[in-house]
């Protein structure tokens, strides 16, 4: 009798982040952090709509339509909201940085991590507390920069280096079973 390859169990893995995987597993979490939401909403959306204020207003007092003060006066307005509101999405994007940053350094600073990938959920031990989390709990899984992210719906990624890994074929098992767990549950969107 053959054994079902899907029913196979990856790890457990035991690991620690170096400073250097912990830096740049921190900058993507931030960064993912910081663009969650929509990138058309928060930032190109203001941007256009800096633009078509500026533009109508000009074409008004242009056209002697409304005054000239009442065109500048207006100019200086949008001027100083789209400032305001770039400063605003500015501090969002350094806090969402500096919460990336402290998600993974809790995770570096664990000592031995150990990880194990199951059929259905994944463990995770650090430090002597284990965590078991379900694939449902999961947004999406991502090989990058020699780290695999299993990304959450809510919380700090998962991080796993590469290196902890058997091998590059392990690698690319373990996540064609993360992204065709992931991928299969109702809701969950695979191709973000």
């Amino acid at each position: 009798m053959t054994a079902d390859c899907r029913s196979e169990s990856f790890g457990p893995y035991a690991f620690t982040l170096t400073p250097a995987e912990a830096e740049a597993a921190a900058a993507r979490a931030g960064l993912r952090l910081a663009l969650r939401g929509g990138l058309l909403a928060r930032h190109l959306a203001p941007l256009t709509a800096f633009v078509l204020i500026i533009v109508f207003a000009s074409v008004l007092a242009l056209t002697g339509l409304i005054s000239r003060r009442a065109g500048e006066a207006t100019l200086i307005l949008a001027a100083a909201a789209f400032m305001i509101q770039r400063l605003a999405n500015h501090w969002r994007v350094r806090r969402a940085r500096l919460e990336g940053r402290a998600a993974i350094a809790r995770l570096q600073s664990a000592g031995a991590v150990t990880a194990t990938f199951e059929n259905d959920a994944l463990s995770l031990d650090v430090d002597g507390r284990m965590q078991r989390l379900c694939y449902t709990d999961c947004d999406e899984a991502e090989d990058a920069g020699g780290l695999i992210y299993v990304w959450l719906r809510e919380g700090a990624p998962i991080v796993v280096p590469t290196r902890a890994l058997a091998d590059a074929e392990e690698a690319a098992r373990l996540m064609s079973r993360l992204t065709g767990r992931i991928g299969a549950i109702p809701g969950a969107d695979p191709g973000r």
